[in-house]
């Protein structure tokens, strides 16, 4: 397989996944060299995240830069790792434009345009001819500091929504200079970068566009058509085709789960018929059958993976058959990659507590016997993770396994999330850890070395006058989801937003109800946004935020809002979901064994801390 004159040792390419890993001084880390260690023995190249070109263009604050001689040195050990695994190295340069972080003190945001993205930022500078050179000069600097670094080939972000597609795209550009206007003037900013990168630097280049940008009014299919023949004209070695703008359409950027798989390779197999350059196809390719599809059906020559190597580094491995094993599955939830990112604590994955760390467990010098009380992902987690440390476990489970998070893949858009409970219910069965279905009691666990609670939790229900009836997000199961009735919500964060949008999509009206002032609670941005759009837009949904429900007679609601009274009446039906408690059976009993309660029973949290909370917990034992 080659790109230019690089040869890779096979079509697979880890795709850039931004780290978070940096110190903010831009230097590569001893943590982006374990990660990247950890994923470059499979793959035959690797893009890692964007390199930022100058220190006041960041997207995140702990970005790795390229902006400057003192990051080659750190530049040229990440090189060095990815070649020690047998991968080549692919150097990432992006503008961000307008989508620079706001957040970031001394930040620079410049475009094709003043106006400002429609999900928020900062308001850019309309660039003139000045600025347009300096970019460019930015670029062929960053170039040449990636071949001294050591990089094999270079990749340029003309998609997403980045500064070179606010060039691009008619719904952004709304210049009246050579620059604008015609698709010609539109598409002649990138082109020109690319030419300047070509002069300067010999490695082969990879262009990255988004095929639509999936909005109308954006950049469209059949202008991506005109335009990867440009690129192929004027050198562009690969076309890398993935889709969206991180400012109008995020999910098809983060190729998140509420976004049709498969879409992207459409795209690219379209784009492979206009040129005789390989192409790449990204997008959600996170099971072998995606990557049979792609080519039984001829869609590309190059496959890129991103978020399923940080959720399983052997992904690729495991597909060629030189890993064993079962694939732990990427959710495509953004909630550890994304969600980690954009808090500050840096790239993670809900179903690989590992991410960042990449540490290897060991197994024990001397084996003991522990029980996990709960099946839900905590205790799954812990009582696979307490086996490959060499223990002997036994899981106890009154119910089914998979616990609270059976409710979780229910919602519209969500089905991806049950891969999380089969696949611990695949390794459950494939390492033959016994599972006893009861409740387990205290003379039952006492015979073991030590005791694993992971109970979970049980709904909160607020004490509200004459609340008698009532049902818990036990309505998303298709045998309790109702029909064509009126019904109150009452909690508004995650799993009622979630609730409620299933219950208007099953023909109810719904009125939701929170306390606080803002509905979603720690939903990620992406998931809230989407959700939150569809119920206000939805006219058999009523929101009130800021409101107490102080009485329910019947079918009747006395609530207060701002200090007024609303009055609701011909309510059907309640769903109280106003969070939960923990709950640990053996909290007030003495136990003559070790006891570590992880997961709900210990805290009420995201599915991520609670596999991470097993991870540590059976990693010390």
């Amino acid at each position: 397989m080659k790109i230019g004159n690089v040869e890779l040792r096979n079509e697979f390419i880890m795709s850039t996944v931004k780290t978070g890993y940096s110190d903010g001084s831009g230097i590569v880390t001893e943590k982006h060299l374990n990660f990247y260690k950890r994923r470059a023995n499979d793959v035959g190249a690797i893009i890692p995240e964007p390199f930022y070109l100058a220190s006041n263009l960041r997207e995140i604050p702990t970005q790795m830069g390229i902006d400057d001689d003192d990051k080659i040195e750190g530049l040229q050990k990440l090189t060095s790792t990815i070649h020690k695994g047998g991968a080549k190295a692919v150097a990432h340069l992006n503008h961000p434009g307008r989508m620079a972080n706001p957040k970031i003190i001394g930040n620079k945001y410049i475009s094709s345009t003043e106006k400002a993205c429609i999900n928020g930022g900062a308001k850019p500078i309309r660039m003139s001819e000045e600025d347009i050179e300096d970019v460019k000069n930015l670029f062929k600097q960053s170039a040449l500091r990636a071949e001294k670094a050591g990089f094999d080939l270079l990749e340029i972000q003309f998609g997403h929504g980045y500064l070179i597609a606010q060039f691009l795209s008619p719904a952004v550009n709304d210049r009246n200079d050579k620059y604008g206007g015609s698709f010609e003037n539109r598409a002649r900013f990138g082109l020109e970068i690319l030419e300047e990168v070509k002069n300067v630097s010999k490695l082969p280049l990879i262009i990255r566009i988004s095929g639509d940008e999936m909005f109308k009014g954006g950049i469209s299919l059949e202008e991506m058509k005109k335009f990867v023949k440009m690129l192929e004209e004027k050198g562009a070695d690969v076309i890398h085709v993935s889709a969206g703008s991180v400012c109008e359409t995020p999910p098809w950027y983060f190729q998140h789960m509420f976004v049709p798989k498969g879409k992207t390779w459409e795209m690219a197999r379209e784009l492979k018929k206009e040129v005789n350059i390989p192409i790449i196809a990204v997008g959600r390719i996170n099971e072998f059958a995606d990557i049979e599809k792609i080519k039984e059906d001829h869609m590309a020559d190059f496959i890129a993976v991103g978020r399923a190597k940080v959720a399983d580094p052997d992904f690729v491995g495991k597909y060629l058959k030189k890993v064993k094993g079962i694939v732990r599955p990427c959710l495509a939830c953004s909630d550890g990659c994304l969600g980690g990112v954009k808090s500050g604590q840096g790239l993670g994955c809900l179903m690989n507590p590992q991410v960042g760390e990449e540490e290897v467990i060991q197994k024990v010098s001397k084996s003991k016997r522990y029980a996990v009380v709960g099946g839900g992902l905590a205790g799954m987690a812990a009582a696979v993770f307490l086996d490959e440390r060499g223990h002997d476990v036994t899981l106890y489970e009154k119910d089914d396994l998979g616990g609270s998070f059976r409710l979780a893949p229910l919602p519209s858009g969500k089905s991806s999330l049950q891969k999380a409970i089969y696949y611990y219910k695949e390794e459950l069965a494939n390492r033959n850890i016994k599972v006893i279905y009861k409740e387990a009691k205290k003379e039952d666990i006492e015979v073991f070395d030590g005791a694993i609670i992971a109970t979970g939790s049980k709904p909160f229900i607020p004490k509200i006058k004459g609340l008698k009836d009532y049902n818990w997000a036990e309505v998303l199961q298709p045998e309790n989801m109702p029909k064509n009735e009126k019904v109150m919500v009452i909690g508004g964060g995650l799993i009622g937003v979630e609730t409620a949008h299933a219950l208007v999509e099953n023909g109810n009206e719904v009125i939701l109800v929170e306390l606080l002032p803002e509905l979603g609670g720690n939903m990620i941005d992406i998931e809230k946004a989407q959700l939150l759009k569809k119920l206000k837009m939805n006219d058999k949904v009523t929101i009130s935020v800021r409101t107490s429900i102080k009485e329910i007679d019947g079918d009747k609601v006395i609530a207060e809002k701002d200090g007024e009274e609303i009055v609701w009446e011909g309510i059907d039906r309640y769903v109280v979901v106003t969070g939960v408690r923990c709950y640990n059976p053996f909290a007030n009993e003495k136990l003559d064994i070790d006891m570590y309660v992880i997961g709900d029973a210990y805290k009420p949290a995201k599915a991520q801390d609670a596999i991470s909370a097993a991870y540590k917990v059976a990693i010390s034992l």
